[in-house]
């Protein structure tokens, strides 16, 4: 199959990208950084993986830059590339990557599960512009243009950008003890591999509707203190005292961060008939925090 990843060099684009050539795809990446995009030729095409957008940032407050880079542009591109493979007689399907934020249920310091019957109902700028773009692309969506919706939780791999996976192990290898607290409060996450693994099936078989992928283990926070511990080679330890003191300071903004989470239900994450997880959860955070 051709494919074009929508968001030229992110992180999951090129990992995508690789997977996927590695599969025996031919994969090509497009910058829409510029306008270019409008005038692009996408014919060509049998699917499209779209990765790009403006990502959760507390710091912007501009709507119209959300809406404009996370609905307008997707729905736009996915109208011409459905125009474009009509012409030719030909079927796609669009891959569009949204988030977990467009559901109502936030981070919690106990259990916070996202299933079949959670409202949709985004808090911040960043979910309510992916919801829309998915509303948008769903009334695209016929015999000629198939939709996917990927809802991926926290991403995580070697090299991958942000300060979540960072930010624990940082704290295994600088504090002797560790705190043990909120053991019910689990998060979802989707190592790399796993990811790419299930756009692959999503590509390959035209599959259609929403998914909600996650590794073959929900930890909570001590569980992901240890599994880094062991990643690095660290004896851990953790004190029960330590995490009655951490309870005594919930209202910290921190604590939450640290160990708040929010998980998907087996039965949204599944996909009947096919099994993504090709690298378990313990192995993939191994993979990622070693040196």
């Amino acid at each position: 199959m051709n494919v074009l990843v929508i968001g030229k060099n992110s992180y999951i684009g090129n990992h995508i990208d690789k997977w996927l050539t590695n599969k025996g795809h031919k994969v090509e990446q497009l910058d829409v950084l510029t306008d270019a995009w409008r005038a692009f030729d996408y014919s060509p095409y049998d699917a499209i993986v779209h990765v790009a957008g403006i990502v959760h940032r507390p710091d912007c407050k501009d709507w119209d830059l959300y809406k404009r880079v996370n609905t307008d542009m997707p729905i736009s591109i996915a109208s011409m590339f459905k125009s474009s493979r009509a012409a030719r007689n030909l079927k796609g399907i669009y891959v569009y990557f949204s988030t977990m934020g467009v559901y109502e249920t936030v981070k919690s310091l106990s259990v916070s599960i996202v299933d079949e019957n959670t409202t949709l109902k985004p808090e911040s700028m960043y979910g309510k512009s992916k919801l829309m773009a998915e509303e948008g692309l769903s009334k695209l969506q016929d015999a000629t243009l198939q939709v996917a919706f990927v809802r991926p939780p926290s991403v995580y791999g070697k090299g991958c950008k942000g300060g979540y996976i960072s930010g624990f192990t940082s704290i295994v290898r600088h504090m002797p003890i560790i705190p043990r607290a909120y053991q019910n409060a689990r998060q979802s996450f989707i190592y790399i591999d796993n990811l790419s693994e299930c756009v692959r099936l999503i590509v390959e078989n035209y599959l259609t509707g929403v998914f909600c992928p996650q590794d073959d283990e929900i930890p909570n926070a001590n569980e992901l203190f240890e599994t880094i511990a062991t990643g690095i080679g660290k004896k851990y330890r953790d004190s029960r005292f330590l995490g009655l003191l951490m309870q005594l300071i919930s209202f910290i903004p921190l604590v939450k961060k640290v160990y708040g989470g929010i998980e998907y239900s087996r039965s949204v994450s599944d996909i009947d008939g096919y099994d993504y997880v090709v690298v378990p959860f313990r192995e993939g955070m191994r993979r990622t925090v070693s040196i």
